[in-house]
């Protein structure tokens, strides 16, 4: 890991922490986030980008019967997956480092220092929010535009459509870590694209959202490990099978 330096400095001031074990031992480092696992007792390492995490790893995991210290308020070193300047707010990314938050995604912490990231990681102070961190979100909704088939990343936001043909997309089932996130997946071509989901995936019935004009769209809600439809939107609008 890059920016090791910041070692001597450490983090300062007051913090809260919590013993938690971890679920495996392998990957689970210092400075990277974690969410609760199968209980309160247990860490589970963040696995998607931009969702709420309770705190970040102070030490290693040494094996699954010895509880690692998570920093839930206040300062810590955290890895990070991305440059980050001074006083930026912070969400997470697919491997639980921090990244510069996007528009809609819950912030975790406020960076400290400014560090310039080098693969496979970096290391910078950061101010954990705790509790208040998950309830805060940059305003506006960010936009992902999507040229060639493939799938839709399960984050809240807007997925744009935008092929020169019609394309084949999938979403997955979002996790229960998940819950309350909310994606529109709006067409900005009149192509006849698709949107597949796991089987019975979109309320419990449908798997497939099929557009046809620009402007067509579906709003979708994570609830317990399945989408649910919040409206249809669009000049067709869209439709679900």
């Amino acid at each position: 890991m890059a920016n090791i330096y910041i070692e001597g400095k450490g983090p300062k001031g007051v913090q809260a922490k919590e013993s938690l074990l971890p679920t495996t031992v392998s990957g689970y480092t210092r400075g990277l986030a974690v969410t609760y696992g199968a209980d309160a007792y247990h860490a589970t390492l963040i696995a998607a980008a931009g969702v709420a995490a309770i705190g970040i790893l102070e030490e290693d995991a040494i094996n699954v019967y010895n509880s690692c210290s998570v920093i839930e308020f206040g300062q810590a070193v955290a890895q990070i997956g991305a440059n980050v300047t001074a006083l930026q707010q912070l969400t997470t990314n697919a491997a639980g480092q921090l990244v510069p938050a996007q528009p809609g995604q819950p912030i975790l912490a406020v960076a400290l220092e400014t560090q310039n990231y080098v693969a496979p990681g970096s290391f910078a102070n950061v101010f954990v929010l705790g509790l208040f961190g998950p309830a805060l979100t940059l305003e506006g909704d960010p936009v992902t535009y999507y040229a060639a088939a493939g799938a839709i990343a399960v984050a809240s936001g807007t997925a744009a459509i935008n092929g020169a043909a019609a394309l084949a997309m999938t979403l997955a089932a979002p996790s229960a870590a998940q819950d309350g996130t909310k994606i529109l997946i709006t067409a900005a071509t009149a192509h006849a694209h698709t949107v597949t989901t796991p089987a019975l995936g979109i309320n419990g019935v449908h798997h497939i959202v099929t557009y046809a004009a620009i402007g067509d769209g579906i709003l979708l809600e994570a609830v317990n490990g399945t989408w649910n439809q919040v409206s249809l939107t669009g000049p067709t609008p869209a439709v679900i099978s």
